[in-house]
């Protein structure tokens, strides 16, 4: 079978939901919205495009990571398994679409990690890092 890798950089528009199957397995569940962005030449500024929505379910080990490190408003990246589920509720069917992540990070390039304050109290040494001298 062949399966859909993506990447979404994204969002956080949910808090995240973490819950225990009947088998033990934990999962931890929250929506990611994506905004293409372009520039427009005739306006000479940067304009929002189409949007794109997911869930990222996230298992296990991932779960607790995600549960611990991120919330509404957080700026991601997921990568994983994209697929669809259709629903019929009330006589009317829907799809959502799913990202089942094997990978959620803070993307840094949209701004600090909201545990900021924790980071600079953490050494160098601390994270196994080697500074390297001035000059």
């Amino acid at each position: 079978m062949f399966e859909t890798l993506v990447t979404v950089v994204g969002y956080v528009i949910t808090e995240p939901v973490v819950r225990d199957t009947p088998n033990g397995n934990r999962v931890a569940s929250f929506r990611v919205a994506a905004t293409s962005r372009r520039f427009d030449r005739d306006a000479e500024e940067w304009v929002d495009g189409a949007r794109f929505y997911a869930t990222v379910n996230c298992w296990k080990r991932l779960a607790d990571g995600v549960a611990t490190a991120l919330g509404k408003g957080d700026p991601v990246v997921a990568t994983g398994r994209l697929r669809t589920r259709e629903y019929e509720r009330g006589g009317q069917w829907s799809t959502v679409v799913e990202l089942e992540a094997n990978a959620v990070g803070l993307d840094l390039a949209r701004g600090a990690p909201p545990a900021e304050d924790v980071l600079r109290q953490r050494s160098v040494s601390d994270r196994g890092l080697v500074s390297l001298p001035s000059g």
